[in-house]
Order: structure tokens, then C-alpha cells, then sequence
């Protein structure tokens, strides 16, 4: 019964620690993103009525064979196509 109870601890909090990252990474990146919209109140509501979906569509939880992967170009992207305005802009990095 022991064995079951430390094995179950383990898992939750392996479990509790993959959903706080992605929910530390989540505000983190809005707020980045909000503060970039400074002084621009359409791009601010842009970010608030569009980063939800476009943060679960580019974020892959991690599983036992990988890390967990942010895909942060696909979320300004996302956030630009799905508002209809560019407000954000992709630099390719080489």
C-alpha cells in the first residue's frame, strides 16, 4: 500500500509540474505579448480575444519521450491571421 501511495505521489507531481510550466509559459508570453501592445487598444483586445486558442494550438505538452515543445512564431502568427490584422511580425532567425 506504501509502494502504490509514493508511486501515486510521483505521478502527480510530475503531472503537477508539466501543467505549471505550461501555465507559467502561458501568462508569461501574454503578458510579453500585451506589453508589446502598449499604448494600442485593438491590438491589446487582439491578444485577449485570440491567444487562448492560438497558445493550446502551438504548445505540445511533454510526454516520456520528449520535452515539451512552444512554438511561439505559430502564436503570433495565429494571433494575427484569426484578428485580421498584422500586428506582430516573424523575424526567421539564422
Amino acid at each position: 500500500m506504501k509502494r502504490l501511495a509514493g508511486a501515486l505521489i510521483g505521478v502527480v507531481a510530475i503531472a503537477g509540474m508539466r501543467f505549471y510550466a505550461k501555465a507559467s509559459t502561458h501568462e508569461d508570453v501574454k503578458a510579453r505579448l500585451i506589453e508589446l501592445c502598449s499604448g494600442d487598444a485593438q491590438c491589446q483586445t487582439a491578444v485577449q480575444t485570440n491567444y487562448d486558442p492560438c497558445f493550446e494550438a502551438a504548445y505540445k505538452l511533454s510526454d516520456r519521450r520528449e520535452a515539451s515543445k512552444f512554438d511561439s512564431n505559430a502564436v503570433v502568427t495565429c494571433v494575427n491571421r484569426r484578428s485580421g490584422e498584422e500586428y506582430f511580425t516573424v523575424a526567421d532567425a539564422k
